[in-house]
C-alpha cells in the first residue's frame, strides 16, 4: 500500500510542477496577442475590376488576393506596419508613385483597410524627371 501513496504522491507533485511551468511563460499560459489581422480589397485604378494573384506583404506576413481581389494577412505584428504589393512584371500593374499604404495592428484584431488599393497600368506611370 505504501507504494500507491508515493507514486500518487508523485504524480500530484509532477503535475503542479507542469501546472507552473506552464504559467511562466513555459508555452501553455494566456499571454496577450501580440499580432492581428489585416483585411483589405486590390483593384484596378482604371477598371475598378478586382485583381487576383496579387501578393500583400504586411510585417514579413504575406498573403495572395483571391479572384475577388480580396485579402487577409495574418499574424501581422502590432504597431505601424508598411503595405507591400508585388505584382508578377509581366501583368503590367503597379501602385501609383509616391503612395505610401500604413496600417496600424491592433492586437488580437482584424484591421480592415478603409479603401480599396489602386493599381494602375505600368504605361501610366509619370517619367522620372531628368537628373
Amino acid at each position: 500500500m505504501m507504494t500507491i501513496g508515493r507514486c500518487a504522491g508523485l504524480t500530484a507533485l509532477a503535475l503542479i510542477a507542469v501546472v507552473a511551468l506552464s504559467g511562466c511563460d513555459g508555452g501553455g499560459g494566456v499571454t496577450p496577442a501580440q499580432t492581428g489581422l489585416v483585411s483589405g480589397t486590390i483593384v484596378h485604378a482604371g477598371t475598378g475590376l478586382p485583381l487576383g494573384g496579387v501578393e500583400v506583404t504586411i510585417g514579413g506576413r504575406t498573403a495572395t488576393t483571391n479572384a475577388s481581389g480580396q485579402f487577409t494577412v495574418s499574424g501581422v505584428p502590432v504597431g505601424q506596419q508598411t503595405v507591400g504589393i508585388q505584382v508578377d512584371p509581366a501583368r503590367g500593374l503597379v501602385l501609383p508613385p509616391g503612395v505610401d499604404i500604413t496600417v496600424n495592428v491592433v492586437a488580437g484584431q482584424t484591421t480592415q483597410l478603409s479603401a480599396p488599393i489602386h493599381l494602375i497600368d505600368t504605361v501610366d506611370v509619370p517619367p522620372s524627371p531628368p537628373s
